[in-house]
């Protein structure tokens, strides 16, 4: 049953007690991140550094848990203040209206009657020595549809208006028609403020959980239907931006105030947690909720999918029977292979929240967050908005969500390194998985096209990145790229202003240019490490000859030295580890293609120098 806000309920109304409900809410969600934090990367970190055993573990278990049931209340809390302060917005409104609407019946000697009906006293020229009668008149909210050809009632509601209108001028006394006048106002605010309480109402009743001391899967795969809910009635008052540039996207949020923007946050996690340009923090914040959220609902999926069907039928070919994986099976192994998969990412994402402390490890951050495909995912360790030196790590091929933890240990590795070169300075490392890497060796990695996809995506990012540290001089920025990883770098410093300061192509197939000169950071700012015969043919990397033959390097003429007398030449494919392409290639004691980042080995202190600027202590090779 609808309520009807009526004269009575309008004069007592505080819209600011809902919004003062709002920011109790807010207080209790700010104390459940900081509980949340605490917990997730500080008291777990340390119980795994004292605690061993049986009864360790499970005590660890139970206070993650804990940690995962403030991030809950956390995000609970922001919707429902969220809705406050939608409703709010909604009541100030309407009660800014009827208090001006009242202000001039009381300033015209009118009287608001307890119905919404305005009485007006006698007025105007006399007519045998009598004045022309006052009365009473009732308001007709201007809310309703009208104008619109097809609609009978709204032809009806916009005659009525004409015929309002009409009698209000025919009317001698001049009190008439702006009784009429301040009536509609009246009548358009308790209907403005009707509306909101009918809206909100059942939205705030449905913000709900269990009545328990346990946040399950369910819990938080409702969470986003709550967000739906107040998303929807919040259209008004929140209105997500137009896809802009990362310093369009930083300009509007420096515009917000901190109300705006924790709403923001609240309503539209995955919209704000995408955003280049933004701080590091509200990224962060935004992004946990989608990986809570996403991580619920593949785990309920996967929980709810059917028993495996038979793998094995026979299908009849001719006179012949043969055994053939049913499309059954292959349908139903592809949706259970991708639900795991980016449920071992989203594990592995959190496994890096909780290393927070160990061995000096900053806090994490969560810069972008998707698991539909083969997933996104940007994580910083420490803010990088704050750092002196920045690293950016592009990973290669077969890169996706699933495999996302190698990526993360290896910038962990960097950071440790880094961050004891440059004591005083800060240091971030980022790992950027913001493309679709090929899958494939043959035929995806030989082509280009993903390297074309995915340099506009790092480029903005990397702008993003540098407005939200405060201008190409506020931090020294490094991009570091594996594999096809350094292809796409190549494609991204060729085609626009990368902005970064450094380029170390690890283990490269190519980068599209026959020169390191022909990249953003010049000649000089160019490195390469490529394992090569003198760590054995076991552990030789192939992937730089592969390239080669696949035509992702460039065509330039190749002049072979020796003790810097030119002895040859041939015009071929020229990619970072090649002489002739100008890097500065690194020494390189590790073997194979993914050995680069072993812990203790020149190649991982040479990448950590170049990225905190210390160049002369690089050994090259």
């Amino acid at each position: 049953m609808s309520l009807v806000v009526d004269v009575a309920t309008m004069r007592e109304l505080d819209p600011e007690q809902f919004g003062q409900a709002a920011d109790g809410y807010h207080a209790i969600g700010s104390m459940a991140d900081g509980a949340k934090r605490r917990v997730t990367e500080h008291v777990v970190s340390a119980m795994g550094k004292t605690l061993e055993g049986e009864a360790a573990e499970a005590a660890i278990t139970a206070v993650r848990g804990l940690g995962k049931n403030f991030h809950y209340v956390q995000t609970e809390c922001g919707l429902i203040r969220a809705a406050l302060n939608a409703l709010t917005a909604e009541l100030r409104a309407a009660k800014k209206n009827f208090d001006a609407a009242e202000e001039d019946a009381r300033a015209a000697h009118f009287t608001v009657n307890h119905d919404g009906s305005v009485t007006y006293p006698p007025a105007g020229e006399e007519v045998d020595g009598k004045k022309p009668e006052g009365g009473t008149t009732r308001g007709t909210a201007k809310g309703r549809p009208t104008g619109n050809p097809i609609d009978p009632a709204a032809d009806a509601n916009k005659l009525a208006d004409s015929l309002e209108k009409q009698a209000a001028n025919a009317n001698p006394n001049p009190n008439h028609g702006k009784a009429v006048e301040i009536a509609d106002r009246i009548a358009d605010a308790l209907k403005l403020a009707t509306e909101a309480d009918n809206k909100w109402a059942p939205k705030l009743r449905a913000l709900k959980a269990d009545d328990d001391l346990h946040v399950s899967r369910k819990d938080w795969g409702d969470v986003k239907e709550d967000m739906r809910l107040v998303r929807k009635g919040a259209g008004d008052y929140l209105k997500p931006p137009k896809k802009g540039s990362p310093e369009e996207n930083a300009a509007w949020w420096k515009k917000l105030s901190k109300e705006e923007r924790d709403d923001y946050i609240a309503l539209h996690p995955a919209s704000v947690g995408a955003m280049d340009g933004l701080p590091a923090e509200a990224r962060d914040e935004a992004n946990r909720t989608v990986l809570a959220e996403a991580k619920a609902q593949y785990s309920l999926q996967k929980s709810a999918m059917p028993p495996e069907p038979e793998k094995y039928v026979w299908e009849d070919h001719g006179k012949n029977q043969a055994l053939v994986v049913s499309d059954k099976w292959k349908k139903w192994n592809a949706k259970r292979e991708h639900l795991e998969g980016a449920l071992r990412g989203m594990r592995a994402i959190e496994a890096r929240f909780e290393a927070t402390g160990r061995e000096g490890l900053p806090s994490a951050y969560l810069l972008g967050f998707s698991a539909e495909g083969k997933g996104r995912a940007i994580i910083a360790n420490g803010n990088p908005d704050t750092a002196d030196h920045t690293a950016v790590y592009v990973p290669g091929t077969k890169s996706k969500l699933e495999a996302i933890g190698g990526d993360i240990d290896r910038m962990a590795r960097i950071w440790r390194e880094a961050d004891t070169m440059r004591p005083g300075q800060d240091v971030s490392t980022i790992t950027w998985l913001g493309y679709d890497a090929p899958q494939s060796i043959v035929p995806e990695a030989t082509q280009k096209g993903w390297a074309e996809d995915g340099a506009p995506k790092l480029n903005r990012y990397l702008e993003g990145l540098q407005t939200a540290q405060g201008g190409g001089d506020a931090s020294h920025t490094t991009v570091v790229g594996h594999s096809y990883g350094s292809t796409v770098v190549g494609q991204a410093s060729k085609t626009g202003d990368l902005a970064a300061d450094d380029i170390i192509a690890v283990g490269s197939p190519g980068m599209l240019v026959p020169n390191a000169e022909d990249l953003d950071v010049g000649k000089g700012h160019v490195w390469s490490e490529a394992a090569g015969a003198d760590q054995g043919i076991e552990g030789f990397d192939l992937v730089p000859a592969g390239g080669k033959v696949a035509g992702l390097g460039g065509w330039e003429w190749k002049v072979d030295t020796r003790h810097g007398v030119p002895i040859g030449a041939e015009y071929g494919q020229s990619v970072p580890s090649d002489e002739a392409f100008g890097a500065k290639r690194m020494e390189v004691d590790t073997s194979t293609h993914s050995g680069y980042w072993e812990e203790g080995s020149q190649s991982l202190r040479n990448q950590a120098r170049v990225v905190v600027g210390r160049y002369g202590k690089v050994k090259l090779d």
